[in-house]
């Protein structure tokens, strides 16, 4: 679960900026077709960048592991 918590995380990321890059420089330069999808990419990506922390949090690699304190 943490290994799909980090994939979701950095699929989201890719998404989210490829989305925020893509779509407002086409909608700057005019393309309003292209444009729309790119944008509709964002809340895809954030989605995903929330799964993938959440999922990474709750599933952490040493989960299991006993705390360590001081010697007895």
């Amino acid at each position: 679960m943490h290994k799909f918590g980090m994939i979701s995380l950095y699929v989201g990321l890719v998404l989210g900026a490829i989305g925020l890059i893509g779509g407002f420089g086409l909608m700057f330069a005019g393309s309003d077709t292209w444009a729309k999808p790119l944008i509709a990419l964002v809340p895809i990506g954030f989605l995903l960048v929330f799964t993938g922390l959440v999922a990474t949090l709750l599933h952490s690699p040493d989960q299991g592991v006993e705390p360590k304190g001081p010697p007895d």
